[in-house]
């Protein structure tokens, strides 16, 4: 059994897929793991690195995670499986070019140092892996440098993806991966994994409920559980908004609209709170029986501007202008 915190949540159906690709190595070269934020992508990437690369070669599962191979995959210190995320590791810049450590974006020099790297054999692994994380933060540039490399990748070379929103990337990334979809995860399972790692009863279910059905989430509440009380203040003040008049509601699309100026991966995570709003009114009514209910109705309707406001801003729509109309499409509730 792989160790506690490096065990994966669901998905089994995608682990599966994975798991047959490293036995039976006929290995996709370029994989899209698509699915929401904090439901395990980062980790099956990287059980997949030690999969391909295990050292134990009489166990017929892998990983061990016993091996140095797999502690320093699992670990994220192994030199051949290279975790790119925003930020400026791995950039090949020109002379005189700034650092950016502090950059929202994966840039061209950084694919530039991917691609130099790549062009190597791998340093004592058999497979290098590249997993680029967000992969919608690829800039235009960047994605066609990226391109060539994937339409014919280098021996012994996988490029893993992770995108929420794949939609977004450009056809072109796409048709040239191995798409698999992860998905949210049933709460029984994820408070049964949290109870089998020694989380107390009471602080599971808290955990569990409050993660909206993603496990990376729970597993955080359950180690800070006063984030739980921030979310349930978050829940509260989307409560206050909703009955609040018009101007309430501009002046605080407007604060959202200037955070994904600066951060856009807050105001998704702020969609997510009014996602987990709206679903728990809709279970509160559901339990009425009373399928009539107007918080049914209400509770519907605001999961579907919600939804709209994501996808709106997926296809880069004014930010203001599509969150704005969430917020006028949102009904009071009593």
């Amino acid at each position: 059994m792989s160790q506690d915190k490096n065990r994966i949540i669901g998905n089994e159906l995608v682990v599966e897929t994975l798991q047959q690709m490293a036995k039976n190595r006929q290995v996709a070269h370029s994989i899209l793991l698509a699915g929401p934020e904090k439901i395990g992508r980062t980790t099956i990437a990287l059980q997949f690195a030690a999969m391909l690369n295990c050292e134990d070669t009489e166990s017929s599962k892998k990983p061990c995670e016993q091996c140095r191979t797999c502690r320093l995959i699992m670990n994220k210190n192994h030199p051949d499986v290279i975790h790119l995320v925003p930020g400026n590791v791995l950039c090949r810049g020109d002379g005189g070019h700034e650092s950016h450590p502090n950059s929202r974006d994966i840039r061209i020099c950084r694919i530039r140092g991917v691609i130099e790297t790549v062009s190597r054999y791998p340093f004592e692994a058999p497979w290098r892996v590249i997993i680029i994380e967000p992969a919608e933060h690829l800039g235009r540039e960047s994605a066609n440098a990226l391109l060539k490399t994937l339409e014919e990748p280098p021996e012994h070379t996988v490029f893993i993806l992770i995108s929420a929103t794949p939609h977004s990337l450009p056809e072109t990334i796409v048709s040239r991966c191995r798409q698999l979809t992860c998905s949210l995860v049933n709460p029984k399972i994820i408070e049964q994994e949290l109870l089998l790692r020694d989380i107390p009863p009471e602080l599971a279910s808290k955990a569990t409920k409050a993660a909206n059905k993603r496990p990376g989430e729970a597993i955080k509440f359950s180690h800070h559980p006063d984030l739980i009380e921030t979310r349930n203040m978050q829940l509260e003040n989307c409560k206050n908004i909703i009955n609040a008049g018009n101007t309430d509601r501009f002046q605080y699309a407007s604060e959202l609209a200037t955070n994904w100026r600066k951060d856009r991966t807050m105001v998704y995570e702020e969609l997510e709170i009014w996602s987990s709003f709206w679903e728990e009114n809709l279970l509160q009514a559901a339990r009425t029986e009373n399928l009539t209910h107007p918080t049914i109705h209400a509770s519907l309707t605001g999961l579907k501007a919600v939804d709209n406001a994501r996808n709106n801003l997926d296809a880069l729509v004014m930010p203001r202008l599509c969150l704005e109309l969430m917020l006028l499409q949102f009904p009071a509730l009593n």
